[in-house]
């Protein structure tokens, strides 16, 4: 589902769902190369070499590989459910220079390819204050041996994976919501030194959280706990008068719930 996923996406939005620097072609490459053999290696019920590529027996479906193939980042994500996107070091620090990208979160491609991760996550509320030190610092310190996984999650109204940009229009009270999680992962690729960083989208109805006690009332809890420029950004507000049917669902309480506060 995922890998027709990227192929439709890139044919409906083509550069903003893959784009690369020609600087990073050897790291392009350096990356498809040690994912092929992962593959192969540690899960080979699953992918076989065939045909001059690999045949995904799971996923039946095959990705050439030709050696002189001039989109080896883009043949790579074609493989796998993550997009798959490369930073490279530079005199003005690490800068994004290759992507695929078929399921953003709040952010465009083009918008961001070239430029440095400080610029990067300018529209970001408060990451030069709490964050851009500490992502500096990590990236330095960033190893081949010991990669590094994080997770991301955010709300939305509908069930597209594709969200380059954030709901700004109020959203009507009876819209199913959707949550959001990013699975991120960031690895030092041990040739060029260039950073991989993995983005896993999983995508559910709100109302699946109701199986799990607890879970509505915390998740609604975090929202509120958002600060108002945060919120602003990842779209909360417009979502105010869906994530209510929530509230109340979820309140065991005789009193009136209290109201969304972003």
């Amino acid at each position: 589902r995922l890998h027709r996923h990227a192929r439709t996406m890139r044919e409906q939005h083509g550069r903003a769902v893959h784009d690369a620097l020609p600087s990073s072609l050897v790291a392009q490459r350096e990356l498809c190369d040690l994912l092929c053999g992962h593959l192969l290696d540690q899960h080979g019920d699953a992918y076989r070499r065939e045909a001059n590529g690999l045949t995904c027996t799971a996923g039946d479906f095959h990705v050439a590989l030709p050696t002189d193939d001039p989109e080896p980042l883009w043949s790579a994500s074609l493989l796998v459910a993550d997009d798959l996107l490369l930073m490279q070091p530079s005199t003005g620090g690490y800068r994004l220079t290759a992507a695929s990208l078929a399921s953003p979160s709040h952010w465009r491609l083009q918008d961001k390819l070239g430029r440095p991760m400080a610029e990067i996550h300018d529209p970001v509320p408060g990451v030069h204050r709490q964050l851009t030190p500490r992502i500096d610092r990590f990236f330095s310190h960033l190893t081949p041996e010991r990669p590094v996984c994080r997770f991301n999650w955010s709300l939305q109204a509908d069930a597209a994976l594709y969200q380059p940009a954030a709901k700004q229009s109020a959203i009507s009270s009876n819209t199913h919501l959707y949550y959001r999680v990013e699975r991120q992962t960031l690895r030092r690729l041990p040739l060029s030194g260039a950073i991989v960083f993995t983005i896993r989208v999983f995508l559910h109805p709100l109302s699946t959280l109701r199986a799990m006690p607890g879970a509505v009332d915390a998740l609604i809890a975090a929202v509120d706990a958002v600060p108002p420029d945060l919120a602003q950004y990842k779209g909360f507000p417009a979502l105010r008068d869906a994530l209510e049917q929530y509230r109340l669902e979820s309140s065991t309480d005789t009193t009136r719930p209290r109201r969304f506060s972003t």
